[in-house]
């Protein structure tokens, strides 16, 4: 039962405390700029300083993740973590925006490290079988900090100075400090001979060539993370063509609340069937979800491909993570979700850029169906390739097939 590890409950409450805590500095961090940094552009190259900073050290944090004791890394990114709000008590005294960049690139720098940290720790504390269901979990939680993250940030912004935000964010990454001591994640054997070795980032990537699964799962996230990437623009949009700001708020509420009602009843639905078949058949899904979406003017078609959409993320997602931590050998899956974060902040960058100017040239209608039509393209080759080779994976590692 997931409710009595411990050490999982611990990890997802502290996804809770940190994403609060991240939320809230972004917020204010938006803010803070608002008067100093006069352009939108400006603003864009601050924040992304930080994501090209992650994108360098990622593939340094996979090593780290497998060389070194888990619990340990857990710790010292939530004590550095600490001093992005700190470096902000500065930037604030000061008026100065080398002090924000400065918080920026520690707050991305911990991320980087800590979140491959947990999703390798998964295996290690959950038996094969619960790892769909807690990846579900997983997943559930970080929407839940997305969610009520940026909806207190956006209250207390209002209702509180800068420097209170801060405080208060240092106060829940001091909090997710205390909660380290409980934690208690397994080594893996021989752990200790790997330290002295000299551990290459590089040694994962025969092992993604060697399994058609994981290529598979890449080429499909990569798919939804050009829409991913656009999301906010594309919400914004929305509003924009139907003359209704209140539609911004119940897209994030229609597809939020989606993927937490359904991401509870994925284990239960999906069962012991084959994740392999089932992430490659959601992005059919995905295309339905995107074909809703060019109807850009119709406000009831607009909402219902987003609970769509939201519903079919609910599965997919928890899915390919399983897939990940089922084929990749646990001592190098800190490597490899480092590799998967450093991948995710490319290509949202790559795709906030093409939907930006895909809008401007295309329009809405089109840009979806463009999507629908990637999509599509890429379930098909998916499937194709998955009964080729015959994979089959599933909970139980044992029933984990591939022809040769």
């Amino acid at each position: 039962m997931l409710l009595r590890n411990r050490t999982f409950m611990i990890l997802m409450l502290g996804e809770i405390v940190a994403g609060t805590g991240i939320w809230i500095s972004v917020i204010a961090n938006l803010q803070f700029m608002q008067h100093l940094v006069p352009t939108d552009f400006g603003k864009s190259l601050i924040l992304m300083v930080g994501l090209f900073i992650g994108v360098l050290i990622s593939p340094q944090a996979g090593v780290w993740v497998d060389k070194y004791d888990k619990r340990k890394i857990l710790l010292f990114t939530s004590v550095f973590r600490c001093l992005a709000p700190i470096s902000m008590f500065a930037a604030l005294h000061f008026q100065s925006i080398p002090f924000m960049l400065l918080s920026v690139v520690i707050m991305q720098l911990a991320a980087t490290v800590y979140m491959p940290a947990v999703q390798a720790s998964l295996p290690a504390i959950i038996p094969k079988d619960q790892l769909l269901k807690a990846n579900s979990v997983y997943f559930n939680i970080s929407t839940i900090a997305r969610i009520g993250g940026t909806a207190l940030a956006g209250v207390m912004v209002v209702v509180f100075d800068l420097f209170t935000l801060y405080l208060l964010s240092l106060i829940f990454y001091v909090i997710l400090v205390a909660l380290n001591p409980w934690i208690r994640i397994p080594r893996l054997e021989g752990s200790a001979a790997r330290i002295r070795e000299k551990m290459k980032f590089k040694e994962i990537f025969p092992m993604i060539r060697q399994e058609p699964a994981i290529l598979i799962a890449l080429m499909n996230a990569g798919v939804l993370t050009l829409f991913l990437g656009g999301f906010n623009l594309l919400v914004l949009k929305f509003s924009t063509i139907q003359h209704s700001p209140d539609l911004m708020g119940w897209i994030y509420t229609v597809e939020g609340t989606s993927i937490l009602v359904i991401s509870l009843f994925a284990k239960k639905i999906i069962g012991t069937r084959n994740l392999m078949l089932y992430s490659n058949v959601f992005m059919f899904l995905f295309a339905l979800a995107f074909i809703g979406l060019s109807f850009s003017e119709n406000r009831f078609a607009v909402l219902g491909s987003f609970a769509v959409f939201g519903c079919a993320v609910a599965f997919f997602f928890p899915m390919i993570s399983t897939i990940f931590q089922i084929k990749i050998p646990q001592e190098a899956q800190g490597r490899f979700f480092s590799f998967r974060g450093m991948l995710d902040r490319i290509m949202f960058q790559v795709a906030l850029l093409a939907t930006g100017a895909c809008l401007d040239w295309f329009g809405i209608s089109t840009f979806m169906i463009g999507l629908a039509i990637l999509a599509v393209a890429s379930g098909i080759s998916s499937l194709t390739l998955g009964n080729r080779r015959g994979i089959d994976i599933r909970h139980d590692s044992e029933h984990s097939t591939l022809k040769a």
